[in-house]
Order: C-alpha cells, then sequence, then structure tokens
C-alpha cells in the first residue's frame, strides 16, 4: 500500500481557503516548501509596489510632451494624472474590502492584468476621451494592486520579521515614487508619445508572474456582503473635494470653482463616518478609528508621505531656480529622498527589538525635520542630498514603524 505524507506548514505559510468561485492559483511545492519563501512573497509585492508607483511620475514629466502631440492645453493634459489619482484613491477602500471575501491573492494578480489592459488601450486610444477611460481602468488595476500590498505582506511573513516585510514595501513603493519623473525625463525626448503608457508594462509582466509564483494563498476569507455603493459615493466625493480644489488653487488661485472643490470635499468628509457607522457593510471600520494607537499612527504616515511629496514637486524647482542647475538634475536629486528611506526602512525591523517604538518615531520625527530645515538652508547640492537623505531616513523608520502598528491593531486576512 503506498504511503502518504501530509505536510504541514507554519501558519504563515498555511494554505489555502476555499474562496468562492474561482480559485487562486498554488505556489509551486518547491517554492512553498522553501524556508525563506516568505521574502519571495515580499519581493513579489515589492515589484507590485514599484509597478503601481512608477506610471504616473512617467506620464507627469511628459506633460509637454503630450501638450505638443495631442493639441491640447496644459489644463486638459493635467487630466491624465488627475483622473488615474481620483480614480485610485476613490476604489482603493472598496477593492480592499472585496479582497477579504474573494482572496487577497486573486484581487492583487486581477490587479495587473486590468493594469496592462489599461495601458495597451492608452497606447491605441484613438481620441483624447477614450485615453481618459483607458487611464480609469489603468487605474482601477493600480487600486486592486496598492489596496493588498500591505495586507498580502503581513499575512505573508511570520510576526517577528513584520516591521522589516513592511519596510521593505515602504522602499518600493518609495522607488517607483522617485524613479517615475527620472524614467520618463530620460525617455520623453526618444518614445513617441503613445509608447510612454507602455514603459512600466515589462515590470508589470514580471511582477504578475511573480505574484502568481511566490505569493500564498488566502488562508481565510471573511463572508462576501452587499457592496456599499453609498460609501464609495460618498468617499469618491470626498477625493474630488480635495484634489479639485487642490488643482484649481494651484492653476486660477482662490476662485469661486476653488472654494466649491473644497466645500464639496469637507461636506463629504463629514458625512462619511455618520453614512459607514449606519452601513450593514462599511468600507472601513469607524471604531478603528477610535483606537489612539491607529488614530495616531494612521496621522503620522498621512504627514509624512504628504512631505514626502511635497519635497518630490518643489525640489527639481528650487535645484533648477535657485541652485541654477539644469533640470535633469532636479529630478535626479529627488532620488535622494527613497535612498535614504531604502537604507533605513528594511533596518528598522531588527532596531525595534531592541529599541521602544516611541523612541524609534521621536527620532524619526527629529530626522525629517532636520531635512527639511536643512533643505531649505542648502546652499549647494551636496548640502540639499544630505538633507534629503535625513529626510529619507526618518520617513523611512516612521512609516514602517506606523505601519506596523496599524496592522498589529488591526484584522489581516
Amino acid at each position: 500500500m503506498r504511503k502518504t505524507h501530509e505536510v504541514t506548514y507554519p501558519d504563515y505559510l498555511g494554505e489555502p481557503a476555499q474562496l468562492p468561485r474561482r480559485q487562486e492559483s498554488a505556489r509551486p511545492s518547491r517554492i512553498r516548501e522553501w524556508p525563506h519563501a516568505e521574502w519571495l512573497a515580499v519581493m513579489a509585492v515589492g515589484l507590485g509596489a514599484v509597478t503601481s508607483s512608477l506610471d504616473n511620475g512617467v506620464v507627469t514629466v511628459s506633460y509637454p510632451k503630450f501638450v505638443e502631440a495631442l493639441h491640447r492645453p496644459l489644463s486638459q493634459v493635467a487630466l491624465l494624472v488627475l483622473v488615474s489619482q481620483l480614480t485610485v484613491v476613490s476604489t482603493l477602500v472598496l477593492f480592499g474590502k472585496r479582497a477579504g471575501s474573494l482572496g487577497r491573492k486573486r484581487v492583487y494578480v486581477d490587479g495587473f492584468v486590468l493594469f496592462l489592459v489599461g495601458a495597451v488601450a492608452c497606447s491605441l486610444a484613438p481620441n483624447f476621451a477614450l485615453l481618459l477611460v483607458a487611464r480609469c481602468v489603468e487605474a482601477l488595476g493600480i487600486a486592486m494592486i496598492q489596496a493588498n500590498s500591505v495586507a498580502l505582506v503581513a499575512s505573508s511573513v511570520r510576526e517577528q520579521n513584520r516591521a522589516t516585510a513592511l519596510g521593505m514595501q515602504a522602499s518600493a513603493q518609495a522607488i517607483g515614487l522617485a524613479i517615475g519623473p527620472f524614467v520618463g525625463g530620460l525617455l520623453v525626448g526618444i518614445l513617441p508619445w503613445r509608447f510612454i503608457f507602455l514603459v512600466s508594462t515589462p515590470l508589470a509582466v514580471v511582477a504578475f508572474f511573480a505574484s502568481i509564483l511566490f505569493l500564498p494563498r488566502s488562508r481565510s476569507v471573511v463572508p462576501r456582503e452587499k457592496l456599499n455603493i453609498a460609501g464609495a459615493v460618498v468617499l469618491a466625493a470626498v477625493c474630488v473635494g480635495v484634489f479639485g480644489g487642490v488643482t484649481e488653487v494651484t492653476k486660477k488661485g482662490w476662485t469661486a470653482l476653488t472654494i466649491i472643490f473644497f466645500v464639496l470635499g469637507a461636506l463629504a468628509l463629514i458625512a462619511l463616518f455618520p453614512v459607514e457607522r449606519r452601513a450593514p457593510s462599511p468600507l472601513f471600520e469607524p471604531r478603528l478609528i477610535s483606537q489612539g494607537v491607529v488614530r495616531r499612527s494612521l496621522l503620522s504616515i498621512i504627514v509624512t508621505w504628504t512631505t514626502f511629496f511635497g519635497l518630490l514637486t518643489v525640489i527639481p524647482f528650487y535645484v533648477e531656480q535657485d541652485l541654477h542647475h539644469v533640470t535633469s538634475v532636479g529630478g535626479a536629486t529627488t532620488v535622494a529622498i527613497p535612498v535614504g528611506l531604502i537604507l533605513m526602512a528594511p533596518m528598522v525591523g531588527r532596531i525595534r527589538r531592541h529599541i521602544d517604538d516611541h523612541v524609534i518615531l521621536r527620532c524619526a520625527t527629529l530626522l525629517v525635520l532636520i531635512g527639511v530645515a536643512g533643505s531649505v538652508l542648502s546652499s549647494n547640492l551636496a548640502e540639499l542630498v544630505g538633507a534629503l537623505v535625513s529626510v529619507g531616513f526618518g520617513v523611512g523608520a516612521s512609516n514602517t514603524i506606523n505601519s506596523t502598528r496599524v496592522m498589529d491593531n488591526t484584522d489581516v486576512v
């Protein structure tokens, strides 16, 4: 009689759950049984983080080429990024919620398919209206990827490795955000405008197959619930109000339309929490925000990422106008921030074993403040790069600790 051998995997590698309808693809047994398989999963999510954050940077720096090729004013060309960002922010929570019942790996992998379809559609769009529609399709794929990145990392590694793994994921996100404008600046003068939308597709294909091969199947799912359409609409209104207001105030100052946008965003934000409390299937649990550690961590993440994005926006202008360097040098200088983040974030997990979280967060805040002050006071490129690396150190440490604290105080499916 033939003997059977049942392999028992550690909990963090255990799989699979029975999903409704289509099942998730299993990893090859050789990968699943490898002692360091968790880091392959982190690498797969890191590739997705770079892919999903690279696209908008490439498109943004290509605005002049689109203005010329599409015969559209800059205000319309800017919609190529604006509609993408609005779509991502408006649907991110919805996809994260739905993935809990459909399987996070399944939704994550499908996101790459939708992203690739949207990118190809952008390159083939016969007119500007269909190009914007294709950008929305592409953005839906990005939302499916980003909505599950952190949860996939947290559920794929052992608890003692969670902070390090989340730091690596944050580093990958920063790499994509920083190199997007740099890569776009190199390619904008070489590629026809249609091919600009395909720059990130080779990486997306690699990330797609890496996700299938390296990510574990979902261990558990929550019961499928009715879609919270009301919450999604209110959340979309918040995004439209905030993004629309910021865009208008940047272009035209404080006009009547600017005020309308901000009022819409504020009213929608006020309405969001009551709507979610009454919803049978809320997009997020309002009770989580009532937890002090979660609320403080989320607020800190918002502040540090706002600082990160703000510096990415203004530093190229500062380098060009005040330090008198060419535009390409300004774009390259911003890479100093993610370099600091990349160096710091993976080390935080080890540091956390010896130093209290509160001490690390205070030091991280101090590093960000020193970096921002140094950027303002810098008189040459070397001083500016050093200051930006300090900001990267602080952002990397702060966001890694805060993301870990949020995940530790919520349920990861």
